[in-house]
């Protein structure tokens, strides 16, 4: 079948196409709302700017085929083989994208708001740009989201849930995450420079050598996240909660944490010179060979934290709970 006569039979009432061979077919800027193309092999089809709001695609082979610009509003693209597949710029709101292989694909700047990638396979794709709103990405009985090496520098991510994702190595600078669940998630080696995740839910998430330059972590929930090496150089960490999180060898200079929940945090080797830890909780903290250089630790409340190998020097512990019990 020609693009001439799925268009012609479409027009005329037809909409089921399921199975049907399409592959590289011409169907750019196509007006096909609600079309059954669920299995069809699409591979190398050229729908720029297509209408496929409710179209069904379910296990159709879209590899390497050229959606950018399309509408796929509320499509089901459930199981559906997008590798290689050029996105950029679809709207893709509401879209069931559930268990779709995405690796490779392009979906820079692409919308993605309230759209279904649970176990979806996102390997180097690039979303760069692309609103990801209240997408559920979420960890279940199977796996998280793959998103190894992704980019999603200054995506929109804020609320999304990728509890349990495999985002190693991705490309997070600049990225709107607020509110957004990451919950056991492995972000080892991801970048998050400049990002935002105030409130964000990082709970025994893997963030070993992550760069948080720039980013701004106020209320973010960390508790008991692996922050081995991770750069949190002048970092906005007020309020945050870090209790039972490992921070050994971290870079934490100059970054505010007032208010913070430290508690039972491992904080050995770590560098927080010139860090303001007023009013931090750092009950039970390890600081072993902690640089705490002066850092502000003014009525932070230390009872039971190890401080007997770290470094005060220029430090002011002025009203601060001391590990005896005395107050500073």
């Amino acid at each position: 079948m020609d693009a001439k006569d799925l268009l012609r039979l479409y027009r005329a009432g037809r909409t089921n196409f399921a199975g049907e061979n399409l592959a590289a077919l011409d169907l750019s800027r196509a007006d096909l709302i609600g079309v059954d193309l669920s299995q069809a092999d699409l591979h190398s089809a050229n729908l720029i700017f297509a209408f496929l709001g409710r179209a069904k695609l379910q296990k159709a082979n879209l590899v390497g085929a050229n959606l950018g610009g399309a509408n796929l509003s509320q499509a089901d693209l459930s199981e559906a083989d997008l590798r290689d597949a050029q996105l950029h710029g679809a709207t893709l709101q509401g879209a069931d994208l559930h268990g779709a292989n995405l690796t490779l694909a392009l979906l820079i700047d692409a919308n993605l708001l309230d759209a279904d990638l649970r176990w979806a396979n996102l390997t180097s794709a690039n979303l760069g740009g692309a609103c990801l709103r209240g997408a559920n990405l979420r960890f279940d009985s199977r796996r998280g989201a793959v998103l190894r090496n992704a980019n999603l520098s200054r995506a929109d991510l804020s609320g999304a849930n990728l509890s349990g994702a495999d985002l190693t190595r991705a490309d997070l600078s600049g990225a709107n995450l607020k509110e957004a669940s990451l919950i056991k998630a492995n972000l080892q080696g991801a970048n998050l420079q400049q990002a935002r995740l105030q409130g964000a839910i990082l709970s025994e998430t893997d963030l070993r050598g992550v760069s948080f330059l720039g980013a701004d972590l106020q209320g973010v929930q960390m508790a008991r996240a692996n922050l081995k090496e991770a750069i949190l150089r002048q970092v906005n960490l007020t309020e945050a909660n870090l209790s039972e999180a490992d921070l050994a060898a971290a870079d934490l200079s100059a970054s505010c944490l007032c208010s913070a929940k430290l508690a039972r945090a491992d904080l050995s080797r770590a560098n927080l010179a010139g860090a303001d830890l007023r009013c931090a909780n750092l009950v039970d903290a390890y600081l072993g060979r902690t640089n705490l250089e002066n850092a502000d630790l003014g009525e932070a409340i230390l009872t039971r934290a190890d401080l007997s190998t770290a470094n005060l020097s220029g430090a002011n512990l002025r009203g601060a709970t001391l590990p005896d019990g005395r107050v500073g």
